[in-house]
């Protein structure tokens, strides 16, 4: 009996082999890489060179003493065109998956709308994705303000490995290679050549249009306030009234700082995971310093810190209500007396549940209302 499986065996195994030889190697299944879409973009060009603050940006004293520090990029129609075109641009990522825009989304003031965005490795990011705008009053970018002017700043992301992670010796000949961008860059900068100093001044021109300006807050300064709720009115006054110190540090109309604070979010930045500028330097001073960003668009630019901990307004308004840590050298702003050294005891503001949803719909009063839906600075794929 075991003689008699074992022949059937090696005969039933001796068939199989000749069947599988005798069958042909199938082909590896290779999934096409579709053609790039080109853009789609108007006839006439929009006039970029055109967008301007208005003329009590342009006069304010203290907003003066901002413009211009951090780019010198001129704005052509042309040139912003062609940023327009790589902002939204897959193929400025290494597998054609991930642009500027994936994780800065222009219905929510160029932010993302996750704590920490996820890009071509699917790893999550280091810090939370900022909202994009009014770079004319911005030197120093990045949370941890590593980075000088606009054409410094906009090839790091799409080098990143966690982010678009491609390799920029790689990248001006892979632009090239698309058909749309030979006559975008010849119309930007007089011949067709594509180079990553191109790339960053594109880029740099269509970021300098993202301009915010218009939201039912700047209505108010022309109306008085008219229009403002009893809800959004007490929120105002709670916002001004040098009591709760919200406009010292974000002040002005741009509603920022070019100081970077210490505001109390950890006892130990460092130990909690990210010293912020103290990273850079390893100087105790500046642990858990950050960029003090502009409140501007605060409404539409959830979640918020630099790690995105709070998911929304109401969550910040509390935590500066009562929950601002100790730290030896929190910014004196937000200590018991208000001025002088750093380090001081945490102010609590104790506000009641009126004020802060109040606060809450006076911050909304940010938002703008033209940027974040501008067919200009929209997607033209």
């Amino acid at each position: 009996m075991r003689r008699l499986f074992t022949r059937n065996f090696l005969l039933l195994s001796a068939c199989l082999f000749v069947i599988a030889g005798c069958q042909k190697d199938e082909p590896a299944v290779v999934i096409p890489t579709p053609e790039p879409v080109p853009p789609h973009l108007p006839e006439s060009l929009f006039p970029y060179n055109e967008l301007e603050f208005p003329e009590s940006w342009l006069t304010d004293p203290a907003l003066q003493l901002f413009g211009g520090f951090g780019s010198d990029v001129e704005v052509t129609d042309e040139g912003a065109t062609l940023g327009r075109v790589l902002f939204y641009d897959v193929s400025l990522s290494l597998d054609g998956t991930v642009s500027c825009a994936t994780c800065h989304q222009q219905s929510h003031a160029f932010s993302d709308v996750v704590a920490l965005s996820t890009g071509v490795s699917g790893n999550p990011t280091h810090r939370n994705a900022m909202a994009l705008f009014n770079f004319r009053y911005q030197r120093r970018l990045f949370w941890d303000l590593r980075t000088v002017g606009l054409e410094n700043q906009v090839l790091q992301p799409i080098e990143h490995p966690d982010e678009m992670a491609m390799d920029l010796t790689e990248l001006s000949n892979k632009l090239g290679q698309r058909d749309y961008y030979p006559a975008l860059f010849e119309q930007a900068f007089g011949d067709p050549e594509v180079t990553n100093e191109r790339i960053a001044n594109a880029l740099s021109q269509f970021l300098m249009c993202f301009q915010s300006y218009a939201s039912r807050f700047d209505a108010g300064l022309e109306n008085e306030f008219a229009d403002f709720t009893p809800s959004e009115e007490l929120g105002r006054q709670i916002f001004f009234n040098g009591q709760t110190r919200c406009n010292q540090c974000h002040s002005g109309k741009n509603l920022f700082s070019t100081q970077p604070f210490v505001n109390g979010l950890e006892l130990d930045y460092a130990a909690a995971g990210d010293g912020g500028i103290g990273e850079l330097s390893g100087d105790p001073f500046d642990d858990g310093r950050f960029k003090t960003v502009s409140l501007r668009n605060v409404g539409l630019t959830a979640p918020y810190m630099h790690d995105g901990r709070f998911a929304t307004l109401r969550d910040v308004v509390d935590f500066y209500s009562d929950n601002i840590q100790p730290h030896p050298y929190l910014d004196e702003r937000l200590g018991v007396n208000g001025f002088g050294s750093p380090g001081q005891a945490p102010y609590q503001l104790n506000l009641t549940e009126a004020e802060r949803e109040a606060l809450v719909d006076f911050l909304k009063t940010f938002s703008d209302t033209v940027m974040v839906q501008a067919e200009w600075l929209s997607d033209p794929f």
